[in-house]
């Protein structure tokens, strides 16, 4: 999956609260012009009425998809008609778990799967699920346009500034968000990675989509950084505190002992400037214990504000977008600080 570039935003030094009012500010502004500068009576305020309607917006993912599945489904019915012959129910096609019924025309749906959805206006417009033989497909089945380089071009020529999210979903369309399996422990080890299911209840590793037992395991919420040019990191997560950097990972590379993470999460507190930093794993090793509390700060500082990106440790901060996605709309506890870090590094 390509990089999604968030122009500006590594100069939003603050990655908390602080940063969250700037990213809402910026989606309540793009609110406005999609709706010509108001906010319907019926809403206190535009935040609320923004989060109405990416909530709303989020839950057409789910229903465009589970729509253009049935849509497909359906034409395998029709192409297939008075023969059902191929799969059985539940039998795999190769490509992953299955979710097949028997009401599919012998074409199992997949249990989990890779969509491309299409939409405009920072996802408040969602114009459809990108089919890369037919084009923009929407929620009835309909093929209303093409998707070219950042640009949506309706049937009738009319074109929007558009963006693609890459999305894994199960079998009913849900939108599923990556999952880490762990040991139970505290700390936690986590042992792999994966998607569970919110149609069948079952869980998938990342990779190949396969599933996986964790009944004797537990699942933790993890969330996505940005690197330091801005660019959205599809593949590293964080989890309790800490960064991995590979999260595909079939059944056979789960861990038993652990897979080690490549950095650590701080939480910056600056006061009004505080931030989120992902940081190379012994980032202030070095620092002589010896020193004075002051002095230990003043080191630490100099490491994570390193200017020069190739002698810097910090290497990323807190995707706030999907923390956001995560918290309001997922159900996941807010972190301390809204940072899921590790520790915090703060003046004495």
């Amino acid at each position: 999956m390509a990089s999604t570039k968030r122009s500006g935003m590594w100069c939003q030094i603050g990655q908390s609260m602080a940063e969250y009012t700037v990213v809402m500010a910026a989606l309540v502004g793009g609110l406005l012009v999609a709706n010509r500068g108001a906010c319907p009576n019926e809403y206190e305020d535009c935040i609320e009425y923004l989060l109405t309607v990416m909530h709303d917006n989020y839950d057409g993912y789910s229903a465009s998809i589970a729509a253009v599945h049935e849509y497909a489904e359906d034409y395998e019915v029709a192409e297939n008609s008075g023969d059902n012959g191929g799969s059985g129910p539940g039998e795999s096609n190769g490509s992953g778990g299955s979710a097949g019924d028997g009401d599919t025309g012998g074409q199992p749906v997949a249990a989990i799967s890779d969509v491309s959805m299409v939409s405009g206006n920072g996802g408040i417009n969602n114009f459809g699920e990108l089919d890369v033989d037919s084009g923009i497909v929407t929620q009835n089945g309909e093929v209303v346009g093409t998707y070219a380089d950042g640009t949506f071009t309706a049937n009738d020529g009319a074109t929007s500034n558009a963006s693609v999210d890459e999305l894994v979903v199960d079998a009913e369309g849900n939108v599923l968000q990556r999952t880490a399996v762990t040991d139970c422990g505290d700390p936690a080890k986590v042992l792999g990675f994966g998607y569970e299911s919110q149609a069948d209840g079952k869980f998938y590793d990342a990779a190949q989509y396969e599933a996986v037992d964790v009944s004797s395991n537990c699942t933790e919420a993890t969330y996505k950084i940005i690197d330091r040019d801005g660019a959205s990191q599809p593949e590293g997560r964080i989890v309790d505190g800490f960064y991995y950097g590979f999260t595909s990972t079939p059944e056979s590379a789960f861990n038993p002992d652990g897979i080690q993470p490549e950095g650590e999460v701080v939480y910056v507190d600056l006061g009004g400037a505080s931030f989120c930093a992902v940081m190379l794993n012994g980032w202030d090793s070095g620092i002589d214990p010896d020193l004075s509390e002051e002095e230990f700060y003043a080191e630490q500082m100099s490491l994570i504000l390193e200017p020069n990106q190739d002698d810097s440790a910090w290497f990323g901060t807190l995707d706030a977008e999907q923390y956001v996605e995560q918290v309001y709309f997922n159900g996941e506890d807010p972190s301390p600080n809204d940072c899921p870090s590790n520790r915090v590094i703060a003046e004495p």
